[in-house]
């Protein structure tokens, strides 16, 4: 598990150049595998965490030419 700042840093440059912002990132791993740091809140509830295997999965299939096939 990872935030947004670390998989943005280093895992997705080795997928995408230029590394996109935060907020397509954010967009776009919208229906991956995330853990929020306090899941009863109301509102927000802290950081949120997302699952770095499953994000690199989602790369290799969106981004590399015939991967997941």
């Amino acid at each position: 598990m990872a935030w947004l700042d670390v998989i943005q840093k280093e895992v997705v440059p080795q997928f995408i150049q230029p590394t996109p912002c935060r907020a397509p990132l954010k967009k776009r791993f919208k229906n991956l595998p995330r853990f929020k740091s306090n899941p009863c809140a109301k509102r927000g509830g802290g950081t949120l965490f997302y699952n770095v295997a499953g994000v690199e999965r989602f790369l290799k299939q969106r981004t590399l030419p015939g991967a997941g096939q």
